[in-house]
Order: structure tokens, then sequence, then C-alpha cells
């Protein structure tokens, strides 16, 4: 990777864009399970999986967890078709008008782009309610090609106006959450979350051949831009956990559903956006997710969750709609110490091409510290250059570290489905049985006394 690449990269993680479209998968245990968490959502971050699994308070731990992750995804060839514009231009006797067209062709198929995220939290809880502040990045980089001015005299002097438009936003959340069990529907969960909600949207054109030697002002262009202003977010969620409802129900099945930022809250856009024909507000649409989990053996759990909507994200063309499945293991699975083991599959329906990308991660539970690491990567991979020396990454990934400090909701209270060994009632008495009256049980009392003062004076 050319240092153009890296500076490109650097701006898309770190020039607080962003916002939360749909594959920010808050916590690590979530991203080992193939992205999964509204019917198993656990501990304070129950806040953002759903909302409902607050009420569930004698059963879900309590304290705060702090997660972190990184995703990064390419749509399409655009690193390969850029870096070898770029090198087109570095070395002007290799140019041809068929490498110029090969790349001009990479650089704009329909859906290519280069996505970056971030997302990062603190969540406490204590009882039904939950506080928390969350951010999330996320930015893409969406290619415009020149088509006119794409001789070999144009890519050699850098006549041709081949960009990539930087656009996203960086949104933070302020915001409480409560969920409660309906009194007339044992089992039946409900809960919300109320949002402050701010953020930064930024617009740069980042031209392919002008700017190899303006890297280091990157940043700062995109930050100048930049548009501040602030909203509100509301989320609801439901949990139906059926064993609390009805007896006896095998694996212990739950039914969840959350709906995220339902009053579809707007912010400012940059103005160069606006110029560049971006609609005057950048607008974070409601998102809708339901999910399943039950539990063969209380060390076994399995989880699926899927998007009811049709998500967009800042790539054109490019929409989201996340299916996923997942296993976790308890090893030791007690309240004090626990290795829980992590692997699923997750899969955008949305986009056919996009490929499955396999889930795994591994924890570590000592008494009230958990530290969680996951990660999620696709095996297509992405050619990043063919002018020069070829190389390949892989199409997605994510990795996610998460630090929790839990109280209560111990692994002991976790869901089994190997019933539990009752004592034994005592002897039914029989018909010709007559009971002890209190006067015989004062009698034999007083015989033993009386015995005990006699045995003593000898």
């Amino acid at each position: 990777m050319n240092k153009t690449t890296a500076s490109l990269l650097a701006v898309l993680l770190s020039a607080s864009p962003a916002l939360a479209f749909e594959w920010h998968p808050m916590g690590a245990r979530a991203v080992g399970m193939g992205g999964t968490g509204v019917a198993t959502a656990q501990g304070p971050l129950a806040a953002y999986w759903n909302p409902a699994a607050l009420g569930r308070a004698s059963e879900n731990a309590y304290g705060l967890q702090i997660p972190v992750g990184v995703h990064a995804a390419l749509t399409g060839p655009v690193l390969e078709g850029a870096k070898d514009l770029q090198n087109l231009k570095d070395n002007p006797l290799t140019i041809t008008q068929p490498k110029i067209d090969a790349a001009l062709d990479k650089l704009g198929q329909t859906g290519n782009g280069l996505r970056i995220g971030v997302d990062a939290g603190a969540d406490f809880k204590v009882g039904k309610v939950s506080v928390f502040t969350n951010t999330f990045v996320d930015m893409a980089g969406v290619p415009v090609v020149d088509m006119i001015n794409n001789s070999a005299l144009d890519i050699s002097n850098g006549v041709n106006k081949s960009r990539l438009m930087l656009k996203g936003a960086q949104v933070m959340e302020f915001g409480v959450g409560y969920g409660h069990e309906l009194p007339f529907a044992p089992g039946v969960f409900l809960g919300g979350n109320l949002k402050l909600m701010s953020a930064q949207v930024g617009y740069y054109d980042y031209f392919v051949l002008r700017n190899s030697n303006d890297n280091d002002n990157m940043l700062s262009k995109f930050k100048d831009g930049a548009k501040k202003s602030a909203n509100f977010g509301v989320d609801l969620g439901a949990l139906w956990d059926v064993n609390k409802t009805f007896d006896g129900v095998p694996l212990h099945p739950r039914l969840g559903l959350t709906a995220r930022n339902l009053n579809n809250p707007k912010f400012t856009q940059p103005d160069a956006a606006v110029v560049a024909g971006a609609k005057s507000k950048f607008a974070i649409n409601p998102q809708a997710r339901m999910g399943l989990s039950i539990s063969p053996f209380n060390w076994w759990n399995i989880a699926a969750d899927l998007d009811l909507t049709r998500n967009l994200t800042p790539v054109d063309n490019v929409a989201s709609r996340q299916f996923g499945i997942g296993n976790e293991f308890n090893v030791f699975n007690r309240s004090w110490i626990n290795i829980p083991l992590r692997v699923g599959l997750l899969r955008n329906l949305a986009e056919t091409g996009s490929g499955t990308m396999l889930t795994a991660g591994a924890g570590l539970n000592f008494l009230h510290v958990m530290l969680d690491v996951s990660g999620a990567v696709s095996p297509k991979k992405v050619t990043t250059q063919s002018e020069g020396k070829e190389s390949k990454i892989p199409k997605e990934l994510y990795a996610a570290v998460q630090l929790s400090f839990l109280f209560g909701g111990s692994l002991d209270s976790k869901p089994s489905a190997i019933p539990e060994i009752q004592p034994e009632p005592a002897p039914a008495m029989k018909a010709d049985d007559q009971p002890v009256s209190t006067e015989k049980v004062r009698e034999a009392a007083e015989k033993a006394h009386k015995d005990l003062d006699a045995e003593s004076k000898r």
C-alpha cells in the first residue's frame, strides 16, 4: 500500500465523520456470534441491542461495559482503480490508452466505494435503567470519474479530475434506557431509549491525481468543512421470554424486536456536500431488527438476527440488510469464572455479491471482570492494484474488544434445558396412621427430663 492509499485510509478512520447506518454491532460478544444480540442482550449493552431486556433486572447483570470496534469494507475495485491511475501518472512511459480506460473503468463501477466505521461506548446499568454514551462513525469514499480528460497527456499532467467524495458523519449519543415486564403478561418485556444526539457531518473531494503531495492537509480540510448540529432519537424494544409465560417449553426460546431512531433524526449537511448535490439534511433512517435465541444446554446458546429494514449506507447504490447466526459455548460456565467461545456467520442479504463473513471470538470472565475480543472477516479478497506490485486484502473485516465490570445476573441463572433435580417429597400419611397429639409429645419430653435428672444423681 503506497503513501496515498495509506493517507486516504487514515483520513477515513480518523476524520470524525459518520453515521450509524447499519453495521455497528456494539460489543465483542455480538461480533463473535455473527452480529447477533436482539434476543440475547445482556448487561448495560442491552440498551443498544434491545432495551426491553433491561427489564430482566433479577437475571440481567448490572455494572459498566466499554465496547470498541472498527469496521472496513470495499464494495468494489475502487482502490485498484485509484492506485492504477496514480501509477500511470507516476510512470508516464508506461501509459497506454487501454491502461487508462481499464483504470477509469475500475474506478467508476456502479456501487464502488470504500467504507470505514468505528463504534465505541460506555454503558452503565443499575436495576432496570441504563445510562449510556455511544459514538458511531460511518464514512465512505465514493468515486466520481472524469471520462473527458482521459488522454495520456491528461493523466501524466494530472489534468484528469477523477476523485473520491469522502462523506459521512460522526454521531454521539447520550441517553437513558428503561425496560419493564408487563404485569399482565409474564415473560413479555417492553423498553425504550431516549437519546440526545450530536452529529458532525463532513465532506471532502479527494482528487486522485492532484492530492499525492497534499496528504498531510486532508484531515484538516475535511474537518474545516464539517457541520455540527444536534437532535434527539427514540428507540423501542420488545422481548418475549417464552419459558416465563409457559413452563416446560424446551430449549428456552426467546424472541426479540428492536426499532432504532424511530423519529428519523436529521442533521445539517456541510456546504460542500450540498453544492455537490446532497440534500441539505443528513438523515439517520429508522432501522428494525428481530432476533431469536435458544439454549440447548445451559453452556450452549444459539442466536440469529435479521434486519427487517433495507438500510442505506454512505456508499451510493449500496444497501445493507444483515442476517447473522452464531453459537456461544461456555467452557466453565460458573458465576466466578468462565471462558466463552463464539463462532458465527454474517451475510448482507441486500447485496448478492457481498459474500458471507466468518465471525469468531473468545472471552475471559473472572469474578466481576470480563474481557472479550472478536473479529469478522470475509473470505473474499479484493485487489488493491494491478499496475506495479499486485496485492490483495479481505473485502470486509471487523474487529472488536470489550471490557466489562458486572455484578449480579450470574451464569448460574442462565437458562438450562437440563431439568433440576427436585428433592423427593415426604411419604404421604396412610389412612390408618394416627397423628401424634401435642399432649403426648409434652408427656414424653417431661419423662425424658426426669430420667436425665435421676441419672445425674446416681
